[in-house]
């Protein structure tokens, strides 16, 4: 992942950092962790992708909106297993918005980007949320488990979807 993230940040002109560390684990075991973070400008949008590998495996990306600007509520899941059991042409990733046509735009781009495709070949399941921050600035966060093989190509759909968001606002 570390030549994945320097490849993005010298393609992206972002700036790219990695952390290891070592942890004391149970009964004596060693636990090493990797930190990767990963910031990138697109439009006067700063997008921060944070990578934890070997503890908790997990990831995040958010999106700041810059002051004045608005998106709908939007909130994209996974679908449950038992409606995915019974409705098997149905996309994985359900999008939920107050907005019809920026949910469809935002459905439409799932597909451009490659991320519905992806969620139906691995075991990428993300959660994507809008939130008021504490200094009430919305921001658009995906937070996501890294169990799946194919991380390299859901980096890069990502990065895509975020511009795609950025794009339409």
């Amino acid at each position: 992942m570390r030549e994945v993230f320097a490849a993005i940040a010298k393609q992206e002109n972002g700036e790219f950092k990695v952390t290891d560390a070592t942890y004391n684990g149970f009964r004596g075991a060693k636990v090493f962790v990797s930190y990767y973070h990963l910031e990138t400008d697109y439009k006067m949008h700063r997008i921060s992708i944070d990578y934890e590998m070997g503890n908790h495996n997990m990831a995040k990306i958010e999106m700041q909106l810059l002051p004045g600007e608005a998106i709908p509520e939007l909130s994209i899941t996974n679908r449950s297993h038992y409606y995915r059991l019974f409705y098997r042409k149905a996309n994985i990733l359900k999008v939920e918005s107050t907005n019809i046509t920026f949910k469809r735009y935002v459905e439409n781009l799932l597909f451009s980007t490659n991320l519905e495709m992806l969620a139906r070949e691995n075991l990428f399941q993300p959660k994507m949320v809008t939130s008021l921050n504490e200094n009430r600035t919305k921001s658009f966060i995906t937070e996501f488990h890294l169990a799946f093989e194919n991380k390299r190509d859901v980096l890069y759909a990502l990065i895509a979807f975020y511009k795609g968001i950025i794009d339409s606002l």
